[in-house]
């Protein structure tokens, strides 16, 4: 592959310091010199790696800090969270950040007991910055019950819209309105391309919002006025010939913040790396990458993803898949000449099936409008629908005795077991894996929809994968749990409960044994592991 890389100084310039021995920051870019300017409510960076962002948010922090109206004692206060995904990520990554540009012995000490805090008092400016993981409950639960100024997310793009939204609500709560109140409070976020399900590029307007959403969920991501959103341009941009053909690579010489890498930085890092690796770090495209290993190596966004919405089609039974516990996930779909159709689905967070089930029912009003539990008794106008769901549902909670099961045929929406031994994994990936490499009629089996299903095709993509084992080249051998593994199990029910299951290992499937030597690329893991 062709890289071509500008003609640079082979030495990197030093950093200024001011009289005090304090480090001058100067932003390298007109993007990173926009962000730093704005000071609208919620400001969000989004760049390639190495591009600065994480140093801008930090130096952003302290020019607001500096900014505060002195209180009635002449002191500019300001109390801020920095908040991460994870702890190790916080603590390894994002603190040392952090600390290069305030170390200890020239703006005060640094306090390493959960949750980190680091109090600057230099001059007239008072600011604590308080350090949060969001892993676990425990931290979320402090992020409400603190009182902030601003707070800063590094790496917005593995936080949840959610998360987001209660921690703006902490924000301009300190200083408090009898001692002067805030001069400017809010969110500052920096961020790598993300996916294009997360919220972001829905609410930017980078990712068409899904055909078949309420007025409700249209207006919660609708882009707020007082939101700047600032794109970097990417550091690299493709060669191609007439054809369109990828050639190489050649640095962009609006790239921002080269001045502090060394030269042939992104040469080296795209050196062996995917084409979706370099598209989401160096080229600052929104697509799906992750740091692991498919489960679904055989999904092909070009055959099996719809390039128009799809809808359902009378006359043909509508199967739905349930993934219960406090983060549910629902798809639905037909096989129709033996091909599936997957065209809705549905994700909650932090709920229970008391809360979803309704939802569910109110997604297949909209989608179906006519429609009854197969089976049923009395008016059987519309579409015929089947509910299959995960075996453990059918488990009593532990306050009591009512299941997911129980809520949902109290609803109206009869859910039965899906049919799979012990709820096995392998077997529920390969009748998935199934679908997608056998032709029906010369066309894939397995068809997503890109508007509705934007989630489930993440899923499929990679973002449902095997997680690399930290320090080897070898991969945990259980897919990840994350909200893409909800998804894909939801999936998994409905197709199994629609008998794919039976067609995978050579049963029949709608009274026809399964196809051979129907393979469409790559090889199927059936008979191998999943390291």
């Amino acid at each position: 592959m062709q890289i071509i890389e500008p003609d640079r100084p082979t030495e990197l310039p030093t950093i200024q310091l001011d009289p005090q021995g304090r480090k001058i920051y100067r932003p390298d870019g007109r993007v990173l010199r926009q962000f730093m300017r704005c000071r609208k409510h919620v400001s969000i960076i989004r760049g390639s790696i190495g591009s600065g962002t994480s140093t801008a948010c930090i130096q952003k922090m302290w020019m607001i800090s500096c900014e505060q109206r002195p209180n009635a004692d002449g002191l500019r206060k300001t109390r801020w969270a920095v908040c991460r995904n994870t702890f190790p990520d916080l603590k390894n990554t994002t603190v040392k950040s952090w600390l290069d540009w305030f170390p200890e012995e020239m703006y005060g000490r640094f306090y390493w007991d959960r949750p980190f805090r680091h109090i600057i008092r230099i001059g007239d400016v008072e600011m604590e910055v308080i350090f949060l993981a969001l892993d676990s409950e425990d931290d979320i639960r402090k992020l409400r019950s603190f009182e902030f100024t601003g707070i800063w997310f590094n790496e917005l793009e593995f936080i949840e819209k959610a998360i987001l939204d209660e921690a703006e609500s902490r924000t301009g709560r300190y200083p408090a309105v009898k001692d002067g109140g805030a001069t400017w409070d809010g969110v500052i976020a920096d961020m790598n391309a993300p996916r294009e399900d997360h919220f972001i590029p829905l609410m930017m307007g980078e990712v068409p919002l899904p055909d078949d959403w309420t007025e409700e969920e249209r207006l919660a991501y609708r882009r707020p006025d007082n939101w700047g959103y600032h794109v970097q341009p990417p550091s690299m941009l493709e060669i191609k010939d007439a054809s369109g053909m990828l050639l190489g690579y050649e640095m962009n010489p609006l790239a921002e913040n080269t001045k502090w890498l060394k030269p042939g930085y992104y040469a080296e890092k795209i050196k062996g790396k995917t084409k979706k690796w370099i598209d989401s770090r160096v080229l600052n495209k929104i697509t799906v990458y992750v740091d692991g290993k498919p489960v679904w190596e055989q999904f092909n966004e070009e055959t099996h993803v719809s390039k128009t919405p799809l809808e359902p089609i009378p006359g043909w039974p509508v199967y739905v898949g349930l993934d219960f516990g406090r983060n549910p996930a629902c798809t639905v779909g037909q096989l129709v000449n033996n091909r599936w159709r997957v065209f809705a689905e549905l994700r909650a967070r932090g709920v229970g099936a008391s809360i979803f089930a309704p939802l569910v029912k109110q997604l297949l009003d909209r989608r179906l409008r006519a429609w009854h539990p197969a089976g049923s008794r009395g008016d059987n106008s519309g579409y015929s629908v089947e509910f299959f769901g995960d075996p453990k549902g059918d488990d009593g909670t532990q306050a009591d005795e009512t299941t997911a099961y129980d809520i949902f045929r109290n609803l109206g929406l009869p859910v039965r077991a899906a049919p799979v031994k012990n709820n096995h994994i392998q077997t529920r990936i390969e009748a998935v894996e199934y679908a997608m490499i056998t032709m029906a009629n010369g066309q894939p089996r397995f068809l997503v929809c890109g508007t509705h299903c934007r989630t489930l095709k993440v899923a499929c993509a990679g973002g449902y994968h095997f997680a690399r084992i930290k320090g080897t080249a070898r991969h945990k051998e259980e897919p990840e749990k994350d909200q893409y593994s909800d998804i894909a199990d939801a999936c998994q029910y409905m197709v199994l409960g629609a008998g794919e299951g039976r067609a995978a290992t050579g049963g029949s499937h709608n009274g026809k044994r399964k196809p051979t030597d129907v393979s469409i690329g790559k090889k199927s893991r059936r008979r191998g592991g999943f390291g």
